[in-house]
C-alpha cells in the first residue's frame, strides 16, 4: 500500500487539489427529457415533442409581433 501511494503521490495530490468535474447537470437534463417523453406519450409528431422540450428548458422564444403604429402619419 505504501509503495502504491509513493508511486502515485503526485497524481493523488493533483486529484485532491483540483476541482472535480461531473456530468450531473447533463444527467439532470437527460432525466427531464425522459420524464417529458414518458408523461407526454402520444404527441402527434416529433416537432411537437421537440417544441415541448424547448418550452420547458426555456430555449424557445416566440417571434415578436411588430407593433401597430398608434397614429398613421399619412392621415395627419
Amino acid at each position: 500500500m505504501l509503495r502504491f501511494y509513493r508511486k502515485y503521490e503526485d497524481i493523488i495530490a493533483y486529484t485532491i487539489g483540483t476541482p472535480q468535474f461531473n456530468n450531473g447537470a447533463i444527467e439532470g437534463i437527460n432525466q427531464k427529457v425522459k420524464l417529458i417523453k414518458r408523461v407526454s406519450y402520444g404527441y402527434r409528431n416529433f416537432y411537437n415533442f421537440k417544441n415541448r422540450i424547448f418550452i420547458i428548458f426555456r430555449l424557445y422564444k416566440r417571434p415578436k409581433k411588430k407593433a401597430m403604429p398608434l397614429f398613421n402619419s399619412e392621415i395627419a
